[in-house]
């Protein structure tokens, strides 16, 4: 019902492409827009943001002529909560998403707390993009990786009219064909054979589809399962630096299959950023690319050591599964010809809260989510007031991480952690690696942000852990 009275609305409101979005200046003429998704790429993974041996031009070449955010921020460690944040515009706290969809696993005899059980798939109740554009107009399409359940929270339920390569698998079996266990998705395996790789494939869908929409304002998701685990790179590419490594004495990550795998991202988002120039569609598309989460820096679960730990996120500390900035600063890529007013690399805090907002000023329509807002004002050369970014993680990852949060205002960060309440607070103007704790040195600046951090959790309605009396130290 509530999904049915928000159609009633939009079909009166948000049809009216002339009508003032709520989150900021007036976009004249309605965008196309469209998400690409990687899965697990570290934000100095590309060579715009440091990475002296992955070769990344066409994203280099994006962030040129775009706008390119440094202080970038998932809305989780892991991967579902974050694409529940990019698709809905509500925090996973909000919505109790706080964790990648495995099923629940009681607490162990070494786990000192009980952590929520959360949602099984996304909220059917929440409004998606695609479910708020496609009463405006826009033809809408998820391409790749979902992993927000399946039923009632699938992508076609979710608001997408087309639907290829994504569903309830949050990774393949192979990045080369048949890609997948068994034959989830049959139309993808009928466009491919054997020796064809993963993210190509989605990719040639997805400029198909824009190629049938020309005439149309679309909405397209592109989620790469690439470059998470299994890691794996074409041939060709992981050679080339193999005897990168060995010309330039290139030690350490990442390592080369992962290179591979990285640079054939940016090759696809060529191919797309191309074909949109090459048929004009390039003055009336905005595209943003970017992370789920922080890269991998620690060895997988032995069916998917191989090749692990694949990279790193130094400076910044930690990486997928923690909480430090490692795993939750993610790349951040805005290319939009027609908006974008001054290009240049941006230092405002922005998050995945904000997709949902930003997407409906693009499209002149008006609907707002709870959490977030509109960067539309900083792609048109304007401020934003200052805000913080808030984090609720009450969970153990896979990768080792402890349960806890994050608040970050301005250039202090706080986390608490929750098995036994320490406060850590860093300064990351001069301390982006977090390296050393100053809270006992600033007790006022730790109050202050740990009296946020208790006020958004409890408005939130946070989902927090329970002493777990199971619990054996030894």
């Amino acid at each position: 019902m509530r999904k049915l009275f928000f159609y009633t609305v939009l079909f009166f409101l948000g049809c009216n492409t002339s009508k003032k979005v709520q989150t900021g200046t007036a976009i004249t003429e309605r965008k196309n827009i469209i998400i690409i998704l990687a899965d697990d790429l570290g934000r100095n993974d590309l060579a715009c943001y440091g990475n002296r041996f992955i070769e990344t031009p066409n994203l280099d070449a994006m962030a040129g002529d775009g706008m390119q955010f440094m202080h970038a921020y998932s809305a989780a460690p892991l991967c579902s909560p974050t694409r529940a944040s990019i698709i809905t515009g509500n925090n996973p706290a909000r919505i109790n998403l706080t964790e990648h969809l495995h099923g629940y696993s009681p607490a162990g005899p070494k786990q000192k707390l009980i952590t929520p059980k959360i949602e099984t798939g996304l909220p059917v109740q929440l409004t998606t993009i695609p479910e708020a554009l496609k009463p405006a107009g826009y033809a809408t399409a998820h391409f790749g990786k979902w992993h927000l359940g399946g039923g009632a929270s699938s992508p076609a339920a979710q608001g997408f009219s087309t639907v290829y390569g994504g569903g309830v698998e949050g990774l393949p079996k192979s990045f080369f064909y048949p890609f997948f266990h068994g034959t989830p998705y049959k139309d993808l395996l009928a466009d491919t054979k054997e020796g064809d790789y993963l993210d190509d494939a989605l990719t040639s869908k997805a400029i198909q589809y824009i190629s049938s929409k020309k005439d149309s304002s679309f909405f397209i998701e592109l989620n790469f399962y690439a470059p998470h685990v299994p890691i794996e790179g074409k041939p060709a590419l992981v050679n080339k630096y193999k005897q990168k490594r060995q010309e330039k004495n290139y030690k350490g990550l990442p390592e080369d299959e992962y290179a591979a795998m990285v640079e054939n991202i940016d090759y696809n988002v060529g191919r797309l950023i191309n074909y949109l120039k090459e048929n004009g569609l390039d003055k009336n598309t905005v595209v943003l690319f970017v992370s789920d989460n922080g890269g991998l820096d620690v060895q997988e679960v032995p069916a998917f050591a191989k090749y692990t730990p694949p990279t790193t996120n130094t400076p910044l500390r930690g990486g997928k599964g923690y909480i430090y900035e490692g795993g939750i600063r993610a790349p951040w890529i805005v290319w939009a010809p027609s908006v974008i007013t001054k290009n240049k690399q941006q230092h405002a805090l922005v998050t995945t809260d904000d997709v949902f907002n930003t997407c409906m000023q693009l499209a002149n329509v008006n609907a707002n989510s709870p959490d977030g807002l509109s960067i539309v004002p900083l792609l048109q050369g304007k401020k934003m007031a200052d805000r913080n970014y808030y984090l609720h993680f009450p969970h153990y990852s896979p990768q080792h991480g402890k349960p806890g949060a994050v608040v970050r205002s301005g250039n202090y960060k706080l986390i608490e952690w929750y098995e036994d309440g320490k406060l850590e607070l860093y300064n990351l103007s001069n301390d982006e690696g977090e390296k050393k704790n100053i809270a006992e040195s600033n007790p006022e600046i730790v109050q202050r942000l740990k009296t946020d951090l208790e006020t958004w959790r409890k408005n939130i309605g946070a989902k927090m852990t329970q002493p777990n009396p199971g619990y054996r130290q030894d």
